[in-house]
């Protein structure tokens, strides 16, 4: 009988799954704490249960994502990140050039709409009263785009595209609750509105808030 050829040794890092999946291992993980933390929140879940649904090893877990707070911080990133990094690139553009308050509205809206599970996630873990993910919120993300939109708010005004005499922080206040709260409250308006959240209809409604918005805050608008 002929020997057969040997096959070509293949390198890896010790602990390091192979390349090729790697993809996959932190997509199912991702997919698999979307939809269990929306189900049961942060802490109703294990590393165990979360790798189970993944069909993964816990290891992969701590090995991709350190930890469960640092998936958790993954599933919000993967939502959030874009609409973060196009508020750097706003502030970024040259002061004349840079849209207004109500174009990042527009998107941090769409954003929404686009992940519908975000709102009762960022709800239960982050604004309940024993929200066991606030404090990474607040440092990774709210406490990131937040001021930045405080600044593109005193930058509206002293370009004379916004109103002086609006405080910015209660601006951005205003603006996140107006684009977040419909979503949050989309079962009670479904039943009290007979509003039906179908693409259509959130398109109108997105429109409307942004023009609301930009109404209400623009050069010259009336207290």
């Amino acid at each position: 009988m002929r020997a057969q050829a040997a096959r070509p040794a293949v390198s890896r890092r010790r602990g390091r799954p192979p390349a090729a999946p790697e993809r996959d291992v932190q997509g199912a993980l991702l997919d698999a704490a979307r939809e269990m933390f929306l189900q049961r929140g942060y802490a109703g879940v294990s590393v165990r249960q979360l790798a189970a649904a993944a069909g993964v090893n816990p290891a992969m877990v701590k090995y991709y994502f350190h930890d469960k707070r640092g998936l958790y911080a993954a599933v919000l990133r993967e939502a959030i990140g874009p609409l973060a990094a196009r508020m750097d690139a706003m502030l970024a553009a040259p002061a004349a050039e840079s849209p207004d308050l109500a174009t990042f509205l527009e998107e941090y809206m769409r954003t929404v709409a686009a992940h519908p599970w975000l709102p009762a996630l960022i709800l239960r873990d982050v604004l309940a009263p024993d929200g066991h993910f606030r404090d990474r919120f607040v440092q990774e993300f709210a406490g990131r785009v937040a001021p930045k939109a405080a600044e593109l708010a005193r930058r509206g005004a002293q370009l004379g595209r916004m109103r002086a005499d609006l405080d910015p922080r209660m601006t951005v206040i205003s603006m996140l609750s107006l684009g977040l709260w419909p979503f949050l409250a989309m079962p009670v308006l479904q039943r009290a509105l007979h509003f039906e959240p179908d693409k259509e209809a959130i398109e109108q409604l997105i429109g409307h808030t942004v023009r609301l918005f930009a109404a209400g805050t623009a050069a010259g608008a009336k207290s």
